[in-house]
């Protein structure tokens, strides 16, 4: 069965902390939402819908953390309104609870 949570930014080699982890959305702090695969150990992640996010996101950008997990074509221009998800990325569970990494999701921002 799947779950589904909500992560903030993650650190700069790809990880997000296990204490990170939200069920639900949270404005301001959330930026990728989660679905774990049938074996729970594994996950696909996106970028979320929400402008909080999308804010968030861009400022990871120039913090350097966006573009260890995300991967875009184009840059992010001064008019970005939202960020679509092309491509899903990948994370495996670590022994601590925590996501690492493993595919980058590919990303799209909408002006």
């Amino acid at each position: 069965m799947s779950k589904i949570f909500y992560m903030p930014a993650p650190d700069l080699t790809g990880v997000w902390a296990a204490s990170g982890a939200s069920d639900t959305f949270v404005d301001e702090v959330s930026v990728f939402k989660f679905v774990t695969r049938q074996d729970g150990k594994t996950a696909v992640f996106s970028v979320c819908g929400e402008v909080s996010a999308c804010r968030q996101a861009l400022g990871g950008l120039r913090r350097g953390w966006m573009s260890m997990v995300c991967t875009s074509t184009m840059f992010a221009p001064a008019s970005t309104q939202a960020i679509g998800t092309l491509k899903l990325g990948a994370a495996e569970l670590q022994a601590d609870g925590g996501w690492k990494m493993v595919e980058q999701a590919e990303v799209i921002y909408i002006e």
